[in-house]
């Protein structure tokens, strides 16, 4: 049986800003981890890094969900869209 994953209102409004090809690694990153976690192994921590973003996570091992409560891009104040705008 798999894990779910489901994402906090917060965290969602937030990957909403970012560039598409970021938001398509995030959730192929998760999806990686919750396999692995069907798969018996357990996480490194609860955060992933994927370019210059940081998802975290907390996993309920009983419901087998995945949540994902936060999601920030470092290293830039503003979202992926407007960067990538600004650099056109």
């Amino acid at each position: 049986m798999s894990y779910r994953i489901q994402v906090h209102p917060d965290a969602g409004s937030l990957l909403r800003t970012f560039a598409p090809h970021v938001v398509l690694r995030l959730g192929r990153a998760l999806a990686e981890l919750a396999d692995a976690l069907a798969n018996g192994e357990d996480a490194d921590g609860n955060e992933l890094h994927v370019d210059d973003c940081v998802m975290r996570f907390v996993i309920d091992r009983a419901e087998r969900l995945l949540r994902v409560v936060h999601v920030e891009q470092r290293g830039s104040l503003q979202p992926a869209y407007a960067t990538a705008e600004a650099t056109m």
